[in-house]
Protein backbone atom coordinates (compact mmCIF):
# COMPACT_ATOMS: atom_id res chain seq x y z
CA UNK A 1 0.00 0.00 0.00
CA UNK A 2 1.52 3.31 -1.10
CA UNK A 3 -1.11 5.84 -0.20
CA UNK A 4 1.01 8.32 1.66
CA UNK A 5 4.69 9.28 1.44
CA UNK A 6 6.89 11.75 3.23
CA UNK A 7 8.85 12.84 0.19
CA UNK A 8 6.79 15.87 -0.75
CA UNK A 9 6.29 18.62 1.81
CA UNK A 10 3.62 20.80 0.24
CA UNK A 11 1.05 22.54 2.42
CA UNK A 12 -2.19 20.75 3.19
CA UNK A 13 -4.16 20.51 6.41
CA UNK A 14 -3.31 17.06 7.64
CA UNK A 15 -1.10 15.49 4.99
CA UNK A 16 1.55 15.94 2.31
CA UNK A 17 1.21 13.28 -0.36
CA UNK A 18 1.70 13.05 -4.13
CA UNK A 19 -1.64 13.26 -5.87
CA UNK A 20 -1.13 9.94 -7.65
CA UNK A 21 -0.84 8.10 -4.33
CA UNK A 22 -3.73 9.68 -2.43
CA UNK A 23 -7.07 8.25 -1.45
CA UNK A 24 -9.50 10.48 -3.34
CA UNK A 25 -12.36 9.61 -0.97
CA UNK A 26 -10.43 10.86 2.05
CA UNK A 27 -9.42 14.03 0.20
CA UNK A 28 -13.05 14.55 -0.83
CA UNK A 29 -14.19 14.17 2.79
CA UNK A 30 -11.68 16.82 3.79
CA UNK A 31 -12.94 18.98 0.91
CA UNK A 32 -16.50 18.75 2.21
CA UNK A 33 -15.26 19.73 5.67
CA UNK A 34 -13.38 22.80 4.43
CA UNK A 35 -16.36 23.94 2.34
CA UNK A 36 -18.61 23.58 5.39
CA UNK A 37 -16.12 25.58 7.46
CA UNK A 38 -16.00 28.41 4.91
CA UNK A 39 -19.81 28.55 4.82
CA UNK A 40 -19.98 28.56 8.62
CA UNK A 41 -17.44 31.36 8.94
CA UNK A 42 -19.23 33.44 6.32
CA UNK A 43 -22.43 33.31 8.38
CA UNK A 44 -20.46 33.83 11.60
CA UNK A 45 -18.81 36.96 10.20
CA UNK A 46 -22.18 38.36 9.17
CA UNK A 47 -23.36 37.81 12.73
CA UNK A 48 -20.13 39.10 14.31
CA UNK A 49 -20.30 42.38 12.40
CA UNK A 50 -24.00 42.82 13.09
CA UNK A 51 -25.19 42.30 9.52
CA UNK A 52 -27.67 39.58 10.40
CA UNK A 53 -28.94 37.46 13.24
CA UNK A 54 -28.81 33.67 13.50
CA UNK A 55 -30.71 31.10 15.58
CA UNK A 56 -28.95 29.82 18.73
CA UNK A 57 -28.41 26.31 17.32
CA UNK A 58 -26.15 27.79 14.63
CA UNK A 59 -23.15 27.85 16.98
CA UNK A 60 -23.43 24.11 17.60
CA UNK A 61 -22.66 23.47 13.92
CA UNK A 62 -19.04 24.35 14.67
CA UNK A 63 -18.56 21.11 16.61
CA UNK A 64 -19.27 18.56 13.85
CA UNK A 65 -17.31 20.66 11.35
CA UNK A 66 -14.24 20.85 13.60
CA UNK A 67 -14.73 17.24 14.63
CA UNK A 68 -14.63 16.06 11.02
CA UNK A 69 -11.26 17.76 10.47
CA UNK A 70 -9.82 16.25 13.64
CA UNK A 71 -11.12 12.76 12.85
CA UNK A 72 -9.69 12.95 9.33
CA UNK A 73 -6.39 14.13 10.83
CA UNK A 74 -6.29 10.91 12.86
CA UNK A 75 -6.89 8.83 9.73
CA UNK A 76 -4.12 10.71 7.94
CA UNK A 77 -1.74 10.08 10.83
CA UNK A 78 -2.43 6.36 10.56
CA UNK A 79 -1.64 6.43 6.83
CA UNK A 80 1.44 8.54 7.38
CA UNK A 81 2.62 6.15 10.06
CA UNK A 82 2.37 3.15 7.75
CA UNK A 83 4.30 4.93 5.02
CA UNK A 84 7.02 6.23 7.36
CA UNK A 85 7.40 2.85 9.04
CA UNK A 86 8.16 1.17 5.71
CA UNK A 87 10.62 3.80 4.50
CA UNK A 88 12.47 5.07 7.56
CA UNK A 89 14.41 3.88 10.57
CA UNK A 90 13.16 4.64 14.07
CA UNK A 91 14.81 8.05 14.33
CA UNK A 92 13.51 9.09 10.93
CA UNK A 93 10.04 7.85 11.88
CA UNK A 94 9.93 10.00 15.02
CA UNK A 95 11.49 12.98 13.24
CA UNK A 96 8.76 12.87 10.59
CA UNK A 97 5.97 13.49 13.09
CA UNK A 98 7.96 15.92 15.24
CA UNK A 99 8.69 18.11 12.20
CA UNK A 100 5.15 17.74 10.90
CA UNK A 101 3.61 18.72 14.23
CA UNK A 102 6.13 21.50 14.75
CA UNK A 103 5.30 23.10 11.39
CA UNK A 104 1.58 23.08 12.15
CA UNK A 105 2.24 24.56 15.60
CA UNK A 106 4.30 27.36 14.04
CA UNK A 107 1.40 28.23 11.74
CA UNK A 108 -0.95 28.06 14.72
CA UNK A 109 1.32 30.43 16.67
CA UNK A 110 1.13 32.90 13.76
CA UNK A 111 -2.67 32.72 13.95
CA UNK A 112 -2.49 33.48 17.68
CA UNK A 113 -0.33 36.53 16.99
CA UNK A 114 -2.54 37.80 14.17
CA UNK A 115 -5.77 37.39 16.15
CA UNK A 116 -4.13 39.05 19.15
CA UNK A 117 -3.55 42.11 16.93
CA UNK A 118 -7.04 41.92 15.40
CA UNK A 119 -9.70 41.43 16.59
CA UNK A 120 -7.77 40.96 19.89
CA UNK A 121 -10.94 40.20 21.84
CA UNK A 122 -11.38 36.46 21.46
CA UNK A 123 -7.75 35.92 20.41
CA UNK A 124 -7.32 32.29 19.32
CA UNK A 125 -5.01 30.86 21.97
CA UNK A 126 -5.66 27.19 21.27
CA UNK A 127 -7.65 26.53 18.12
CA UNK A 128 -7.93 23.63 15.72
CA UNK A 129 -4.42 23.99 14.26
CA UNK A 130 -2.90 24.17 17.75
CA UNK A 131 -4.71 20.95 18.57
CA UNK A 132 -3.72 19.14 15.37
CA UNK A 133 -0.08 20.24 15.66
CA UNK A 134 0.18 19.09 19.27
CA UNK A 135 -1.80 15.91 18.57
CA UNK A 136 0.54 15.00 15.69
CA UNK A 137 3.40 14.88 18.19
CA UNK A 138 1.45 13.38 21.10
CA UNK A 139 0.07 10.64 18.85
CA UNK A 140 3.52 9.14 18.18
CA UNK A 141 3.33 6.48 20.94
CA UNK A 142 -0.28 5.68 19.98
CA UNK A 143 0.19 5.15 16.24
CA UNK A 144 1.36 1.55 16.50
CA UNK A 145 -1.53 0.63 18.79
CA UNK A 146 -3.89 0.77 15.80
CA UNK A 147 -7.42 -0.33 16.72
CA UNK A 148 -6.47 -0.61 20.41
CA UNK A 149 -6.59 3.18 20.54
CA UNK A 150 -10.30 2.75 21.19
CA UNK A 151 -9.38 2.23 24.87
CA UNK A 152 -7.51 5.53 25.51
CA UNK A 153 -10.04 7.36 23.32
CA UNK A 154 -12.91 6.12 25.49
CA UNK A 155 -10.96 6.96 28.66
CA UNK A 156 -10.53 10.57 27.52
CA UNK A 157 -14.25 10.86 26.74
CA UNK A 158 -15.21 9.38 30.13
CA UNK A 159 -12.85 11.77 31.95
CA UNK A 160 -14.35 14.69 30.05
CA UNK A 161 -17.93 13.64 30.78
CA UNK A 162 -17.30 13.08 34.50
CA UNK A 163 -14.91 15.88 35.47
CA UNK A 164 -15.32 18.70 32.96
CA UNK A 165 -15.75 21.65 32.82
CA UNK A 166 -12.93 22.47 35.23
CA UNK A 167 -11.87 25.98 36.23
CA UNK A 168 -8.20 26.58 36.72
CA UNK A 169 -5.18 28.63 35.65
CA UNK A 170 -5.09 29.67 32.01
CA UNK A 171 -1.75 27.98 31.37
CA UNK A 172 -3.78 24.75 31.31
CA UNK A 173 -5.89 26.00 28.39
CA UNK A 174 -4.49 23.28 26.05
CA UNK A 175 -5.98 20.64 28.35
CA UNK A 176 -9.41 22.27 28.49
CA UNK A 177 -8.88 23.88 31.91
CA UNK A 178 -9.14 27.66 32.15
CA UNK A 179 -10.44 30.58 34.19
CA UNK A 180 -14.17 31.39 34.09
CA UNK A 181 -13.53 34.62 32.17
CA UNK A 182 -11.58 32.95 29.36
CA UNK A 183 -13.03 33.84 25.94
CA UNK A 184 -11.84 32.86 22.48
CA UNK A 185 -13.23 32.64 18.97
CA UNK A 186 -11.98 29.08 18.46
CA UNK A 187 -11.16 26.47 21.08
CA UNK A 188 -10.41 22.76 20.68
CA UNK A 189 -8.55 21.53 23.78
CA UNK A 190 -6.86 18.14 24.00
CA UNK A 191 -9.60 16.96 26.33
CA UNK A 192 -11.86 15.79 24.72
CA UNK A 193 -10.72 16.43 21.12
CA UNK A 194 -7.62 14.24 21.21
CA UNK A 195 -10.01 11.30 21.50
CA UNK A 196 -11.15 12.02 17.92
CA UNK A 197 -7.55 11.83 16.72
CA UNK A 198 -7.29 8.39 18.34
CA UNK A 199 -10.63 7.31 16.88
CA UNK A 200 -9.39 8.41 13.45
CA UNK A 201 -6.36 6.14 13.93
CA UNK A 202 -8.73 3.32 14.93
CA UNK A 203 -10.86 3.85 11.83
CA UNK A 204 -7.80 4.05 9.61
CA UNK A 205 -6.49 0.74 10.97
CA UNK A 206 -9.74 -0.94 9.91
CA UNK A 207 -10.31 0.95 6.66
CA UNK A 208 -6.84 0.80 5.16
CA UNK A 209 -5.47 -2.72 5.09
CA UNK A 210 -3.42 -4.29 2.33
CA UNK A 211 -3.32 -2.49 -1.00
CA UNK A 212 -4.66 0.98 -1.67
CA UNK A 213 -8.33 1.32 -2.44
CA UNK A 214 -9.09 1.86 -6.14
CA UNK A 215 -9.53 5.47 -7.10
CA UNK A 216 -13.06 6.67 -7.75
CA UNK A 217 -13.27 8.71 -10.96
CA UNK A 218 -16.53 10.45 -10.00
CA UNK A 219 -16.17 14.08 -11.11
CA UNK A 220 -17.80 15.46 -7.97
CA UNK A 221 -15.34 13.56 -5.80
CA UNK A 222 -12.44 14.85 -7.91
CA UNK A 223 -13.51 18.45 -7.42
CA UNK A 224 -14.07 18.01 -3.69
CA UNK A 225 -10.72 16.24 -3.41
CA UNK A 226 -9.04 19.28 -4.99
CA UNK A 227 -10.34 21.42 -2.13
CA UNK A 228 -9.24 18.75 0.32
CA UNK A 229 -5.68 18.67 -1.00
CA UNK A 230 -5.36 22.44 -0.48
CA UNK A 231 -7.40 22.69 2.71
CA UNK A 232 -4.71 24.38 4.81
CA UNK A 233 -4.23 27.17 2.26
CA UNK A 234 -8.01 27.62 2.08
CA UNK A 235 -8.22 27.62 5.87
CA UNK A 236 -5.54 30.30 6.18
CA UNK A 237 -6.90 32.69 3.53
CA UNK A 238 -10.67 32.23 3.69
CA UNK A 239 -11.33 34.63 6.56
CA UNK A 240 -9.30 37.52 5.09
CA UNK A 241 -11.01 36.88 1.73
CA UNK A 242 -14.50 36.82 3.28
CA UNK A 243 -13.89 39.98 5.31
CA UNK A 244 -12.32 41.69 2.29
CA UNK A 245 -15.37 40.91 0.14
CA UNK A 246 -17.72 42.16 2.87
CA UNK A 247 -15.70 45.38 3.10
CA UNK A 248 -15.59 45.92 -0.67
CA UNK A 249 -19.34 45.36 -0.99
CA UNK A 250 -20.00 47.76 1.87
CA UNK A 251 -21.77 45.16 3.99
CA UNK A 252 -19.44 45.85 6.92
CA UNK A 253 -17.29 48.72 8.12
CA UNK A 254 -14.27 48.15 10.35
Amino acid sequence: MRLYTIQRRNISLMQSTPVAERDITLDAARGVAICAMVAYHLLFDLLYFGVTGLPPFFFYLAYPIAGSFIFIAGISLHLKSGSAERRLDRQGYYRTFLIRGGKILCIAAAITLITWIYPHKGCIVWGILHLIGAATILAIPFLRLGRWNIIPACMIIVIWLIFFPISGPDYLIPLGIHSPVFYTLDYEPLIPWFSLILLGIVYGSFRYQGEAKHKNENSILRHLALFGRHSLIIYLIHQPVIIGILLITGMIVI
